[in-house]
């Protein structure tokens, strides 16, 4: 990539990107494919966002990216995003990602429950233990599908409606009729043993929130990916998604500026208008694209002045996720594929709601661990492997993260211990990411892991829109629609390049970018 130099080669562009996580990435490379002029900038060294790899010596760790769905040309109706993007700015999917059929498992005291991809093997995994409520998981399950379809047409259906006298309730009435359930009440509608509502939930960490206060649709598309478009791995890590992104971009006659800061989003009469980089650099263009903490767009690159009042109340009202804490490990310790999953989450209770409590106060009672070299060796040297252990954490512990940082992957490791015995006397390397350590690449406001958080209340129509306060802005990543996640962002990339080009139609939008659907 040309990301070395310290200014954009033009003054002018059809399309500013600001922010190249996996969003913006996206965003900027399907509108190089529709033939716009796109300049992607962004801060860090390298693109990739919280999907950004690194390495240290014969070990290559992903920061925060453990896996995805909707990378196979399988899955449900209007779904496989990843897959489109990838099609459409000219990468082969099956040469970027490696499929994961046994992609979890939840593990409690002498309690555990494997998932898997797949509607059958994952019904099978989980009901296995609760053979009468087999029937009931399945309904489930297929209800999260639909649900996860009739979402990815939402925002058609709700513009389509504004010309029309058909009510997006009656084409949208499963989402209409759960927009305000939360994943707790969702499991009591549909199961009954409280080990296996529970052990439904586990995968709640991948969202930031426990079952009373997420939301169900949100955590229903989630499960719809990982069970009928299966999960995945990116071979390399997922910085090597990152850079085909960037590099696609570029193959467009795009440009990708790294190492550079953006000063100021330029509005001229009410519209915005382009950049100012730090360097004191103005680069014009029609339509800017913000990747970047919503609430630092607003105050920090644009200015309260410029925006109108009531947008900004409504930020100010809108709570972000919690942060996580990670330790990135290579270890020599004999690991058994067959026995293992890609992640695993251990916890110590069935009680999620307790967990979370005990979260939010930096005093977590569970923790993953997740394992991308037995998907991938070539992650790590013959006869080792990388782990990363995480768990979600509050930035504010009422300390120092520089000096609380050991003591936290101390914790971790203890708690590893108990799973991988003797992993403490296998270490080969130990190196750690604090909630700290998020916020000063990402900027993201304290570290969030998800953007605002997805409760009920911040979903949909009721989280910022892909379209910005002014015109010629948009928005793009995990503080906009849908939410949070590299699938999440991945939708919110296509939806954004759709508003901009001006096709309303999914369908219309791919085939503009070279993929029939």
């Amino acid at each position: 990539m040309r990301g070395v130099h310290s200014e954009s080669e033009k003054e002018t562009y059809d399309v500013i990107v600001i922010g190249a996580g996996i969003g913006g990435l996206s965003t900027a490379a399907l509108l190089a494919k529709a033939g716009k002029s796109v300049l992607l900038v962004e801060r860090h060294d390298r693109p990739g966002g919280y999907a950004h790899g690194f390495r240290r010596r014969n070990y290559h760790f992903d920061a925060g990216v453990h896996l995805v769905s909707g990378c196979g040309p399988e899955g449900y109706n209007n779904g496989s995003t990843i897959h489109k993007i990838s099609r459409a700015v000219g990468m082969d999917p099956e040469s970027v990602f490696i499929p994961i059929q046994s992609y979890a498992r939840a593990v409690y005291p002498d309690f555990e429950v494997p998932l898997r991809a797949g509607e059958t093997a994952f019904v099978t995994g989980l009901s296995e233990p609760f053979p009468r409520e087999k029937d009931n998981l399945l309904a489930l399950i297929r209800l999260c599908k639909t649900l996860a379809e009739e979402a990815m047409l939402a925002e058609e259906v709700l513009e389509q409606c504004k010309t029309s006298r058909v009510s997006p309730a009656k084409l949208l009435g499963n989402l209409f009729r759960y927009r305000r359930t939360t994943l707790a009440e969702a499991l009591d509608e549909f199961l009954i043993d409280e080990r296996l509502k529970s052990a439904c939930a586990a995968l709640w960490p991948y969202l930031g929130l426990p079952p009373s206060q997420l939301s169900f649709l949100y955590w229903a598309s989630m499960m719809a990916g990982y069970t009928y478009e299966g999960g995945y791995y990116c071979r390399g890590s997922f910085q090597a998604y990152a850079n085909r992104l960037a590099a696609a971009i570029e193959a467009q006659g795009g440009e990708v500026l790294l190492n550079a800061s953006v000063r100021r989003i330029i509005v001229d009469q009410g519209k915005a208008r382009g950049i100012i980089l730090e360097n004191g650099q103005l680069i014009r263009a029609e339509t800017v694209v913000s990747n970047i903490d919503a609430r630092q767009t607003a105050e920090l690159l644009i200015g309260r002045e410029h925006l109108p009042k009531t947008y900004c109340e409504g930020l100010q009202k809108l709570t972000p996720s919690l942060s996580i804490f990670a330790a990135y490990i290579a270890t020599d310790l004999p690991i058994v594929k067959q026995a293992q999953s890609h992640e695993s989450f251990f916890y110590e209770s069935f009680d999620h709601e307790t967990g979370y409590a005990l979260t939010k106060n930096g005093r977590s009672n569970w923790f993953s661990a997740t394992l991308p070299s037995l998907a991938d060796p070539s992650l790590a040297p013959k006869g080792q492997h990388i782990m990363l252990l995480t768990t979600l954490c509050p930035f504010d512990i009422g300390a120092s993260w520089r000096q609380a940082k050991a003591e936290f992957e101390q914790i971790l490791l203890e708690k590893a211990e108990r799973h991988f015995p003797c992993l403490n006397d296998h270490l080969l390397l130990v190196e750690s990411g604090s909630p700290r350590t998020l916020e000063r690449y990402t900027l993201n406001q304290s570290g969030a892991a998800y953007g605002f958080a997805p409760t009920p209340e911040q979903i949909g129509p009721n989280r910022p829109d892909v379209r910005g306060a002014l015109p010629g802005l948009y928005h793009t990543g995990h503080w906009t629609r849908p939410g949070g996640g590299v699938a999440g962002v991945s939708v919110s990339a296509q939806l954004a390049a759709q508003a901009i080009l001006g096709i309303p139609s999914q369908e219309a939008f791919w085939k503009h970018v070279g993929v029939n659907v």
